[in-house]
């Protein structure tokens, strides 16, 4: 069996690559449609080793994702053609518009649906196959399929991934010192036209406080200024969750890397126009605790939490701790769930060797 994977964005890469791990070991073909200027997806398509197409240069405003999106639909229909695959595994419209015009099955995963806005209706109606975790609420017809868990499981779940422990050292932090992450965000994505973060004001306020604490390292998704760049995160982006593991805190604008957080078991605080808008990162906060949401207008709030947190943070971590066992015993495989959904559509039996758990590749 031949599948093509289209990634757009990191997580993309993280997500679809555990379902990769499964159909190689059970010895099918993969190709994967990339995305140079979109943080590090290139950089962890080659760290899994895999071969890829650059199908569009990552755009920054509307005008440019929406030229993006016509040259990486031309670019998948070529890839589409040419490959000639069985399945077509994406998170983004353009796989999905190419599986629809070759008659190619198409799995479109998506954890925002309609929440994401006019990217989802450009991409959900036309999938043989809807994706989703059981948190969202809205049904998307009779192709809709949801596995009960987070994306953030594909990757994280503890029996693929088990953190560094040897991380820290190379960070430069002292074994008795705290460890602070920021993470910013762009908010370049087509999801994210209108949205909104940090401050500049906001970022030396946070810094001030979290430095007063402990080391701080960043990891942004734009060039720092020279004053921040020298708390840039120095290691390669295939390590990122293992750096992620040994903070004490994240804190951040990130929608996905306060989840990521979350699910490892890091307290994490986000603050950015998302706030309580989103179904799984609700669910996230509401049901188990295990990430805190701040919109714009809780400015006074969030460092309000963040003065909290801080004054015992293994308190904080105790408490995240608990959140995730219980989540943890609730949640299946989503993995399982979506290597025989791609099995389904390609009309073939599951074999053995795509179900068992495995350490991930990177």
């Amino acid at each position: 069996m031949k599948v093509l994977i289209d990634a757009v964005h990191p997580a993309d890469v993280w997500t679809l690559g555990a379902v990769e791990d499964r159909l190689l070991a059970a010895g099918e073909e993969t190709l994967w449609l990339s995305r140079p200027g979109k943080d590090s997806v290139v950089e962890l398509i080659e760290a899994r080793g895999r071969p890829h197409i650059r199908a569009s240069q990552a755009g920054t405003s509307v005008l440019s994702l929406a030229w993006e999106l016509l040259v990486r639909d031309w670019r998948a229909l070529r890839a589409v053609r040419s490959f000639k695959p069985d399945v077509i595994l994406t998170r983004s419209p353009a796989g999905v518009h190419a599986g629809r015009l070759t008659g190619t099955p198409v799995m479109y995963d998506t954890d925002d649906g309609h929440v994401a806005g006019l990217l989802y209706y450009v991409a959900g109606p036309f999938a043989n196959l809807i994706a989703s975790p059981t948190a969202t609420e809205k049904s998307y017809g009779k192709q809709h399929r949801r596995y009960q868990g987070y994306k953030e499981l594909f990757y994280l779940h503890p029996s693929r991934f088990q953190p560094d422990p040897d991380i820290r050292e190379e960070l430069g932090a002292l074994p008795d010192e705290r460890l602070f992450l920021l993470r910013l965000t762009a908010f370049t994505a087509s999801h994210d036209v209108s949205e909104a973060g940090m401050t500049r004001a906001q970022i030396d306020r946070l810094l001030a406080i979290l430095q007063a604490e402990g080391k701080v390292i960043i990891s942004s998704e734009e060039k720092l200024p020279p004053e921040l760049a020298k708390l840039r995160v120095p290691t390669a982006a295939e390590r990122f969750h293992d750096v992620l593991a040994a903070c004490d805190l994240v804190v951040g604008d990130s929608q996905t890397v306060c989840s990521e957080a979350g699910v490892i078991g890091v307290p994490s605080l986000r603050y950015n126009t998302w706030a309580g808008r989103h179904p799984y990162q609700v669910e996230l906060e509401e049901r188990w605790g295990l990430t805190k949401a701040f919109a714009l207008e809780n400015e006074l709030a969030f460092f309000a939490e963040l003065q909290r947190v801080l004054g015992d943070v293994d308190a904080a971590h105790s408490a995240q701790a608990k959140g995730r066992a219980a989540m943890l015993e609730w949640c299946g495989d989503p993995v399982d769930d979506l290597v025989a959904w791609t099995y389904e559509l390609a009309e073939r039996p599951v074999p053995d060797l795509a179900l068992p758990n495995q350490p991930r590749s990177i």
